[in-house]
């Protein structure tokens, strides 16, 4: 009788412990040594839109996108070897949808230690990923709020240029003197300068401030660095700050979004600039240079500036959300953790050197891609 109460116990648990799996929030599996898919949850099949049968018959390779078969299969070998891993990937759902997901996953072996199968937990990303959109596009828009006397002086200087040249040019049209065409036309140009300058101003803000996610593609550091000091130039005149930026066009490719790149490298050169405002002359440079990490060939962007430096009690403390040492409404504190999360989302790294007194240095490193193939323009 005994034996008989604590089988039932033992029933019973299970039958608790498979209704808490079932009921889980995240996606659960479970794949024996060839990749077959042995167990899934409930939320497994909310999350990809099959059936439990339909899952019990597929393998691990159906429920990944093509495109990182080769990474899903190097985790999976590596899974087997180490007994744990942890990995960012993306799942494809029945119709076709790609899913972000955090995967955790250990793997399960018998008494002599030959592998039996894994045991994962799969969290769903979307709602995270667009948290984190939400706060690199507010990160945008506080960086513009920054620069906006900035900005407007810029504005006002070709507007102002714009409005003497028309003026000047209608006192000439309704005078009864000769119309000198030669200083109609230098006139002109001047109007036409000045517009210029103001579309390309208007078109940097606009392009910076929106918030689409944007799809990887090789990206010329050159030109993101270029449109950043474009960008933050009334801040750099207005801090007295001289600029040496050695980094060379059409030879520092990385995959990315140049959208977001820009803001990382806009936040550094005014933070930089934030850093040399009340002291004597500043020198910020920027330059590149190419370096091995983990086995991975990245770019290192070094920018570094003569600034009264950060304390070492503050430096572990700065790439924190809302962590800030500048005064009351002079700063958000996401500056710097909104550019380590985008780096971070580029496979690529932010390292800080500091000495008070001397100044700070960044380093951005991001891998480094092929430069395209130059499409020839067709007649």
């Amino acid at each position: 009788m005994s034996r008989m109460r604590i089988d039932d116990k033992e029933i019973i648990n299970a039958d608790v412990f498979q209704s808490l799996i079932d009921h889980f929030p995240d996606m659960v599996h479970s794949i024996d040594e060839a990749g077959n898919i042995v167990y899934a949850n409930q939320t497994a099949e909310a999350l990809l839109g099959y059936t439990r049968e339909e899952l019990l018959s597929m393998s691990i390779w159906e429920i990944y996108p093509d495109e990182i078969m080769d990474a899903v299969q190097e985790g999976f070998k590596s899974l087997k070897q180490r007994g744990d891993f942890r990995v960012e990937s993306i799942l494809k759902a029945k119709d076709g949808q790609r899913i972000p997901v955090e995967i955790r996953s250990f793997g399960i072996y018998d008494d002599d230690g030959n592998f039996i199968r894994t045991f994962s937990t799969l969290r769903d990303m979307r709602p995270i990923k667009e948290l984190q959109n939400s706060l690199v596009h507010a990160g945008r828009l506080a960086a513009i709020g920054e620069l906006a006397s900035g900005v407007a002086h810029d504005i006002n200087n070709p507007l102002t240029v714009v409005t003497l040249s028309s003026e000047m040019m209608l006192t000439q049209l309704r005078s009864e003197a000769a119309i000198d065409a030669e200083t109609l036309a230098s006139w002109c140009k001047d109007i036409q300068k000045a517009s210029r300058s103001i579309a390309k101003l208007s078109e940097h803000l606009r392009n910076f401030s929106r918030g689409i996610v944007e799809e990887y593609t090789p990206v010329d550091l050159y030109d993101v660095i270029e449109d950043s000091i474009f960008i933050t130039s009334s801040k750099i005149n207005g801090a007295r700050v001289d600029l040496q930026n050695t980094v060379t066009k059409d030879r520092h490719y990385t995959l990315g979004s140049r959208n977001q790149l820009e803001q990382v490298f806009v936040n550094m050169i005014a933070n930089a600039c934030d850093a040399m405002a009340d002291g004597e002359r500043g020198r910020l440079s920027i330059c590149m240079s190419s370096t091995v990490f983990n086995d991975v060939d990245y770019w290192a962007c070094e920018i570094a500036d003569t600034g009264e430096g950060i304390p070492p009690d503050v430096v572990e403390h700065i790439f924190q959300s809302f962590f800030t040492t500048k005064p009351k409404g002079k700063g958000t504190g996401l500056g710097l953790s909104i550019s380590r999360g985008i780096i971070k989302e580029h496979l690529g790294e932010i390292q800080v050197a500091s000495t008070p007194g001397i100044g700070t240095l960044f380093s951005i490193l991001l891998p480094r891609a092929e430069r395209p193939l130059k499409v020839p323009d067709s007649d």
